[in-house]
């Protein structure tokens, strides 16, 4: 790209410039490494890993310095994966702190293992997390666009209203969850209002979809509300248009399961997604990888022809008691981000100035200086890299865990009674020293994917609106979808909201490889994700946003008000058949770690429920904690 191109798509705005020479990535976790030893950082990485050319800018407020899986947070891990500490462990500086309770991961799971721990018996808690802040995947981003905050989500993003007395709205309750439906802004301006939805994964009315130069043969063309024009005027061949039609209309009425564990659940564990999709829409291969890859993946990162055909029902049959759907799915202007902070909230009162409520953690800042403080029943501390965990003697009757961890280029060791596993399965199996062969042959058998979360900031959508759109789906290209979304009116949010009104567009971008090996998609995936500049990035959705949305006189150098890109390099569980409940006489891996706690280690994280919900890191973390209580 030209400087005259870089200019026209306004990729040397203030907003977004980056000072960086030629670009280039930094090379792999090396950075941290001199001779094989790891050492500290060197003076102002931390400082530049807000605006690298890896991370980019990460925005405003508390999350400026933590947006999805920064260089700086990734290079650690990759010491840690590759060994890179192993000789320093036995050095690592003695804090002489002991705990009760360790909880590895400052994700939901691990923040809602420590609430558990403090709800049934209370002790010294300790949350060790990686990231410059906690909150795993459920973290936000911020802008100023206009003079008005804005803000959405880096993961984690929405909850169902649940019934009251179920297990859910006993958690919520447990933290000071003060509303369980939200109210949501009303539409601004004189013209008819748009549909909008509550969340930027929801299909408006006023839909379109976008199909690309490789489908059309020559620009891109777009087709209005799709569907109810039985995608007449799309570039598909007839076959192809009357297979959609059938996926999207037709049923079988075949039987679905009741239950997690019934007959049917486990014959759809069988097969793949993929399978159980062309029998029962009687459609082709070809159409699923073209069109319903990686979007039916239902929010497992791949595409159906690597997933169980479970996956369709996890959910569904894990929480049957949630969900209303005449109120639909809920969601905080900050994602999931608002659970994070509502459970640091009950664990720090301090954390926060004003008394515990969803205004309250929406609103103000977390108060750093109190999360960590010996005083404090449970400790939160953050940009801590745990690299090894590990019994003092035989696990059969260790009384105590040896807890190591890596902050400031030190290494610093704990020691805990007992010690919940809460990040993800991919780290896990690398940070248990003493892991038994079980355990280890279980952990083999999960597979994570990545995802790409973007948040693109525009001064206004009028550009969306003048084209007769709040959201749209695109074939080719980079990500699928993006949808403008009306926010939940707390803590200050507008009451009202129109195509004139700042937002961001969320783009989620997967990266699903149809046919090849489900281990293979996700390391490609990774590949692609990690060598990919944040410049590189934002050119090719600049480009992409310019040329899809031209006809409504978008222009990306004037309305593009900045860019947050939130890396997350294992975001998906990806359960291959037989994850869920076993094959070939074997026990499902989830079972295997979910029902044989390691000596007094046990292991949490929504990996092990087989699908990416909070309410599964929250349950997960419940089942941890009664283990090693005895409960």
């Amino acid at each position: 790209m030209s400087a005259s191109g870089d200019e026209r798509l306004g990729m040397n705005a203030p907003i977004t410039r980056r000072d960086f020479i030629n670009g280039a990535l930094v090379a792999g976790a090396g950075a941290l490494l001199h001779g094989g030893v790891a050492h500290a950082a060197p003076l102002g990485l931390q400082e530049a890993a807000a605006s690298d050319p890896f991370t980019g800018p990460g925005g405003i407020g508390d999350y400026a310095r933590s947006n999805g899986n920064t260089y700086e947070v990734m290079s650690a891990a990759h010491v840690m994966r590759d060994g890179g500490f192993e000789s320093r462990v036995a050095a690592a500086i003695d804090t002489g702190e002991v705990y009760d309770l360790v909880a590895v991961g400052g994700g939901i799971s691990g923040l809602a293992a420590a609430v558990f721990f403090q709800h049934y018996k209370g002790g010294k808690a300790l949350v060790l997390d990686n990231h410059p802040i906690f909150g795993g995947e459920a973290k936000r981003n911020e802008l100023i666009v206009n003079g008005q905050r804005i803000v959405a989500h880096q993961g984690s993003a929405i909850f169902p209203v649940v019934k009251k007395g179920s297990y859910t709205a006993n958690f919520y309750d447990m933290i000071g969850m003060d509303r369980y439906a939200l109210d949501y802004q009303r539409w601004r301006g004189p013209e008819p209002a748009m549909e909008l939805g509550n969340s930027p994964y929801d299909q408006p009315k006023d839909y379109g979809f976008y199909f690309t130069p490789g489908f059309t043969g020559g620009k891109g063309r777009w087709l209005l509300d799709p569907w109810g024009k039985q995608l007449e005027g799309a570039p598909l061949g007839v076959e192809e248009k009357a297979e959609l039609l059938r996926w999207r209309t037709v049923d079988d009425g075949g039987p679905r399961p009741k239950v997690e564990g019934d007959e049917i659940s486990r014959r759809l564990d069988a097969m793949t997604l993929e399978g159980w999709l062309m029998a029962r829409h009687h459609i082709s291969r070809e159409t699923v990888r073209r069109f319903l890859s990686p979007m039916e993946g239902g929010g497992y990162g791949l595409g159906p022809d690597a997933l169980s055909a479970y996956c369709a029902w996890a959910i569904e049959t894990e929480f049957p008691e949630d969900g209303d759907e005449t109120l639909g799915d809920q969601m905080f202007p900050d994602g999931n981000a608002t659970f994070a902070r509502l459970m640091v909230h009950t664990l720090v009162p301090d954390a926060f100035v004003a008394p515990r409520s969803i205004d309250t953690v929406t609103r103000e800042h977390v108060r750093v200086a109190a999360l960590d403080r010996p005083r404090n029943a449970t400790r939160i501390r953050d940009g801590a890299t745990v690299v090894r965990v590990e019994h003092v003697g035989d696990p059969a009757s260790a009384s105590m865990v040896n807890v190591t961890y890596a902050k400031g280029g030190k290494l610093y060791r704990v020691r805990a009674r007992g010690v919940v596993m809460a990040g993800g399965t991919w780290t896990t199996k690398h940070i248990v020293h003493d892991l038994t062969d079980a355990h280890r042959e279980a952990f083999a058998q999960f597979y994570r994917s990545p995802c790409l979360m973007a948040n693109v900031a525009v001064r206004n959508w009028r550009f969306l609106h003048r084209m007769g759109m709040s959201g749209c789906r695109w074939f080719g290209g980079l990500g699928d979808y993006l949808a403008v979304r009306k926010m939940a009116t707390v803590a200050g949010q507008p009451a009202t909201f129109g195509p004139d009104s700042p937002t961001f567009l969320t783009i989620k971008v997967l990266f699903a490889k149809p046919g090849l090996p489900i281990a293979e998609q996700g390391s490609r995936g990774r590949a692609e994700l990690l060598s990919t500049s944040f410049a590189q990035y934002e050119r090719a959705f600049r480009e992409q946003l310019g040329d899809m949305f031209a006809a409504g006189g978008f222009d990306p150098r004037r309305d593009v008000a900045g860019m947050i890109l939130n890396r997350w390099g294992h975001a998906y569980v990806n359960p291959q058949p037989g994850f869920f409940f076993g094959r070939d006489g074997k026990p499902a891996p989830r079972v295997v770690l979910r029902d044989r706690p390691h000596g007094r280690i046990s292991f949490a994280n929504t990996d092990l429920a087989g699908a990416a919900d909070h309410r599964n890191s929250i349950r997960e973390a419940d089942r941890a904690v009664r283990q090693l209580l005895g409960a």
